[in-house]
């Protein structure tokens, strides 16, 4: 198992990481303090996620504190006989505090197997901004839904009251996801989450969106989106166009 935990805090005028624990593969770059925000990167040494694999990923954000979090490179999941390889993420944010979490998109290999779990607890003033693109495969190597299994279940509560949940189990060989629901003829579906982001500028941002599909939709408390498209960057720079409506600084 690898372990990624940190903590943000506001000090001194400014975000700075109080604490941090990680263990091979993963680590994270040195942070980069921005006026407004401190921006964390995280890193693996290996070339992708391997069978038997398990990431635990711990992310706390303190009160008025600004986070935004990412990746090096495209996560690649790697072929798998047996149970394959899973991932835990767990993020608090308290009240004030800010996070943007926007992981880099995620290839599954041909006959992979993964299993990612997240929740997420905020506090009513918290922000939060979460991505999360997911590639149908390496379409150059004729991998398109080649994999075995892709599980990812995203839980959101505020003041420990559920608001949001997208569970999506996807099978190639059970279901169609070439079609009405999933894929629908695209390489690249995504989901994306915010709280304490204005709907009316989400929505703005949403129309010059003409690479593909997108909608957007209210959960129980924030607003959840959908995108499909024939690559990662357009929907890339959708969701990072629609993370700046939540404030000025980001």
């Amino acid at each position: 198992m690898s372990i990624l935990k940190l903590t943000a805090e506001y000090k001194n005028g400014r975000t700075v990481i109080s604490d941090s624990k990680f263990t091979a593969p993963l680590k994270i770059a040195l942070p980069f303090y921005r006026e407004d925000h401190t921006e964390v990167m995280m890193m693996a040494a290996s070339a992708g996620i391997l069978e038997g694999d398990h990431y635990d990923i711990e992310i706390t954000v303190k009160e008025n504190a600004s986070l935004k979090f990412t990746g090096q490179s495209y996560t690649k999941i790697f072929k798998a006989e047996n149970q394959g390889a899973s991932q835990n993420v767990k993020i608090t944010v308290e009240n004030g505090g800010t996070l943007i979490y926007a992981p880099c998109p995620v290839i599954p290999f041909g006959g992979s197997i993964f299993d990612s779990r997240a929740n997420v607890y905020l506090c009513k003033d918290s922000r939060l901004a979460m991505t999360d693109i997911l590639a149908s495969g390496r379409t150059a190597m004729k991998e398109e839904l080649a994999f075995k299994s892709f599980r990812s279940r995203t839980a959101v509560y505020i003041d420990g009251k559920p608001v949001y949940l997208d569970n999506r189990r996807l099978v190639p060989e059970e279901m169609p996801l070439r079609g009405i629901g999933f894929f629908e003829g695209y390489t690249h579906a995504a989901s994306a989450y915010f709280y304490g982001a204005d709907k009316q500028a989400l929505e703005a941002a949403l129309s010059g969106y003409t690479y593909g599909e997108a909608a957007l939709s209210a959960a129980a408390a924030g607003i959840s989106v959908r995108a499909a498209g024939n690559g990662a960057d357009p929907i890339h720079r959708l969701f990072e166009k629609m993370t700046h409506t939540m404030s000025a600084h980001f």
